[in-house]
């Protein structure tokens, strides 16, 4: 097994293998040690979950709002170039974060959105533009291994700043006689975090145009075999507007658990910040295994039912969440519900990329990962506000029934363009 797994990644491009150490650097920081921590900061200043849940409402709506230009922009212009000026809008946010917190009181709130929102805003541009970019830089053989790496090496960085992000504060807190509610050591542990992402933005620098790929392999081939007229691109933008509906409703449920099960054990449970770092690093931790083994999966079962049985996985997953109020079953729940989440997004991104040419991959990813990003926003949001009037049991079955009405959408998908889908192959 583990051969199986080496073997891909050394057939790689070397390209590909510095995708893979930026988007680890950038996810440590941004989707592992700030998601567990900020939540958590804004707790020890004072803020509630109205204002917590605006902060990650806008820095998610970012992402989504963010990522439709970034799929626009990356169909007519260099995809690196994008890459690029994503890991450093990230940096500039990085830097920004630490900083709020010694404005005076009406400046800091409003500030406080902008460091999240950019940092946001700078993963959505490299995210989007790293799909095409990646699915177009590996050959046809290694697509799915490829998205399996890029999704263990999320989840791998993710449970790293996941870890640490639990350990840090209370080390930094002990060393200086602090008490566990005192804001000082987070705002330390994101100072420290800049100097990764200084790293990183200079490993993108790295990051090389693509080739020009050869017309044997690119879609628009195929388009201009079936005719590329008007009827042909209604269809690939009718392919773009059906997916982002799935994935609007299919992200929901994730969405859910991964901006309030930090609040949910902290508030409501009473849990330690260390143990709270720790559930949520095992979650990303098992994201590594479940990702790793998505190919093998894709190639037993294809790409649409592992899609559709990963997504109904993850949204049983939350039920436990909503129904038992103890830290193992939200532990239990969330888990599930993200190790779940690398299984079906390496299947569903790899699916929707192949169903357009080459041309408008980016605008796939970029309209993909709006809808998730609105997604999230919707339920960071929606989800602070719910909670002032009910309870978290409420909002995890909310996020549930979203999320199965998402899985539902795309199974009829299928079942009404079975016989039309793989009509017009992009690669």
């Amino acid at each position: 097994m583990l051969a199986q797994v080496i073997n891909p990644l050394r057939a790689l491009n070397p390209q590909a293998r510095l995708f893979f150490a930026v988007i680890v650097g950038l996810t440590f920081v941004a989707d592992g040690l700030v998601s567990v921590l900020l939540n958590l900061y804004l707790l020890r200043l004072g803020y509630g979950t109205d204002f917590i849940g605006l902060v990650n409402a806008v820095g998610l709506l970012t992402f989504g709002l963010a990522s439709l230009p970034a799929g626009i922009l990356g169909s007519r212009m260099s995809t690196t170039a994008l890459l690029k000026f994503g890991a450093f809008t990230c940096l500039a946010g990085g830097l920004m974060l630490p900083m709020v917190e010694w404005l005076p009181p009406g400046w800091r709130e409003a500030a406080f959105v902008v460091p999240p929102a950019m940092m946001f805003g700078g993963f959505a541009f490299f995210f989007v533009n790293g799909a095409p970019f990646l699915i177009n830089v590996v050959d046809d053989a290694y697509k799915n291994h490829a998205f399996a790496l890029k999704a263990a090496h999320w989840s791998l960085a993710g449970f790293a700043g996941s870890l640490i992000g639990g350990l840090l504060p209370g080390a930094i807190a002990g060393m200086n006689g602090w008490t566990p509610d005192d804001p000082a050591p987070y705002r330390i542990t994101f100072a420290l975090a800049v100097l990764i992402l200084a790293l990183t933005a200079f490993f993108s620098l790295r990051i090389r145009p693509l080739p020009p790929r050869s017309p044997s392999r690119s879609a628009e081939v195929a388009s201009e075999r079936n005719g590329a007229g008007n009827g042909w691109m209604a269809s690939v933008f009718m392919l773009i507007v059906i997916m982002t509906v799935i994935r609007l409703f299919q992200v929901a449920g994730s969405a859910t658990a991964m901006v309030y099960f930090n609040v949910y054990m902290d508030q409501q449970l009473a849990v330690s910040t260390a143990l709270i770092g720790a559930m949520a690093a095992i979650g990303r931790l098992t994201g590594v295994p479940t990702a790793l083994v998505t190919p093998y999966l894709v190639g037993r079962w294809g790409n649409i039912r592992v899609v559709i049985w990963s997504s109904m996985v993850a949204t049983l997953c939350l039920i436990p969440m909503a129904l038992v109020e103890h830290w193992l079953a939200a532990s239990f729940g969330y888990i599930g519900a993200i190790s779940m989440m690398s299984v079906r997004y390496t299947a569903f991104i790899v699916y929707i990329l192949d169903l357009v040419p080459r041309k408008h991959q980016a605008l796939m990813a970029g309209t993909g990962e709006a809808a998730a990003g609105l997604s999230f926003a919707m339920m960071a949001l929606g989800g602070g506000l719910l909670l002032t009037a009910f309870a978290f049991r409420d909002l995890f079955l909310l996020g549930t029934l979203i999320s199965f009405i998402g899985t539902v959408l795309f199974w009829l998908y299928i079942l009404v363009n079975k016989p039309k889908r793989k009509l017009k192959p992009a690669l």
